[in-house]
């Protein structure tokens, strides 16, 4: 679905995410890039890797594993999460967004979402006013996280209060880049 939207209102276009990165990284050294399929990182099954990566035994790996333990791929200053789908019976792992050989990725470790929230709509409230309505894609990742903590009530009560609709996504678009486990949206706001 492709929505245009034509407004003489302020608006802001952005996307945010609650992750800090770590130290660790891992090599894709054989990826499939056309499946979205990483068969090794450094020179070793992926699964493997990962799982050493975060401390479990691979065949513990599971969705809430990837949402609460993400990758991100570095693009300047900026970090762009690379979530992983599932794991394969040859111990590749099946990512959402493109990954190919040779890209580093880094261990992220998710912070608490509200407080990232808050302050992002803080920052374009400040230049735009109060929205009349935002318009927003969360990843589902995200939901599970936000759910697995037992904080999904107060995000939902947040974004009934910045006037957000939307839906969970597998995967947002952020200046031509695919991202994962992000909240991106438009902030439209009121006139002044």
């Amino acid at each position: 679905m492709l929505i245009l939207i034509n407004t003489p209102l302020d608006f802001e276009v952005f996307t945010t995410h609650h992750m800090r990165s770590l130290d660790k990284k891992l090599v894709v050294t054989a990826a499939e890039p056309s499946s979205r399929a990483v068969m090794e990182f450094n020179a070793a099954p992926a699964a493997l890797e990962y799982a050493a990566l975060v401390g479990i035994a691979p065949e513990d790996l599971n969705p809430k594993v990837f949402a609460l333990h993400p990758l991100a791929v570095r693009i300047g200053n900026e970090f762009y999460v690379r979530s992983i789908q599932r794991v394969n019976p040859d111990m590749s792992l099946t990512f959402y967004c493109a990954v190919g050989n040779g890209i580093v990725l880094t261990a992220m470790e998710p912070q608490p979402i509200l407080p990232d929230l808050e302050r992002r709509f803080a920052e374009i409230e400040s230049r735009i006013g109060t929205p009349i309505i935002t318009l927003g894609c969360d990843c589902f990742l995200r939901r599970l996280e936000t759910e697995h903590l037992g904080a999904l009530q107060e995000a939902s009560d947040f974004f009934v209060k910045h006037r957000v609709v939307g839906f969970n996504t597998y995967g947002e678009h952020f200046d031509g880049v695919h991202i994962n486990q992000t909240f991106t949206g438009v902030v439209i706001g009121g006139l002044r």
